[in-house]
């Protein structure tokens, strides 16, 4: 009968032991867009241990430039690819995939992935003026492109203008109007365009009555010299 006892001991304990340090599980974070206030003020991703014990972490990822012949590893794109929760210093493609392994004190692993997806702007280096006389009417452009498509423009005043919510609307002011324009991409991304200044040319006509014009010598030759006397 003792025996049978010390058989059902030994059988719970092996059984706690797998119940507490055999389980593992992570989260590499939800999938989600980096907007540019984000990247800029430092993305991170956001790794956690679900259960179990797992004691050391490897994040991976993979990029192949062909046109460098080159491939970049997860070391070069994190802080540290052995925490939780790294800074992203840099990506090399609009949407990166990273790999979470996490390994536990017995050697089991578990692994998860997350999918981020980068809103990157340019802008054209130049500046967005133009004059014009108070009877023309120009089109607008814009300055600033993400690498993803554009969903929305909304400019601003709404003055003298065919629409404010397309690419290039054309615009007839009679005075001089700074139009500003933000852009909305399809990660749901804002960006601030420059303001893009109309300046309105002044034109002004003047009429004269009783001008007598001299002409010397008359008739002319080679040369004609024209002398104006307004009253």
């Amino acid at each position: 009968m003792k025996t049978v006892v010390k058989i059902l001991l030994v059988l719970i304990v092996t059984f706690e032991q797998h119940k507490l340090f055999g389980q593992c599980e992570i989260d590499a974070g939800f999938n989600r867009n980096i907007c540019p206030s984000e990247n800029n003020s430092g993305a991170k991703l956001l790794g956690k241990v679900i259960s179990g014990d797992p004691i050391n972490f490897i994040w991976e990822s993979y990029y192949f430039h062909p046109a460098l012949n080159k491939s970049y590893y997860a070391s070069s794109m994190l802080s540290d690819t052995t925490v939780l929760q790294p800074l992203i210093e840099q990506h090399f493609e609009r949407s990166v995939k990273y790999f979470l392994t996490g390994i536990t004190a017995t050697g089991e692993t578990c692994r998860d992935s997350v999918q981020l997806n980068f809103s990157d702007w340019m802008f054209l280096t130049v500046d967005k003026i133009t004059g014009k006389s108070i009877l023309d009417t120009i089109e607008l452009w814009i300055a600033a492109e993400s690498n993803w498509p554009h969903m929305k423009y909304e400019r601003s005043p709404n003055f003298m203008i065919s629409d404010t919510t397309i690419r290039n609307p054309r615009v007839w002011n009679d005075k001089t109007v700074f139009y500003n324009l933000e852009i909305t991409d399809s990660l749901g991304c804002k960006e601030t365009d420059d303001i893009f200044e109309v300046y309105v040319q002044p034109t002004s006509t003047k009429s004269f009555e009783k001008v007598y014009v001299e002409i010397y010598p008359n008739p002319f030759q080679d040369h004609i010299n024209i002398q104006v006397k307004l009253e």
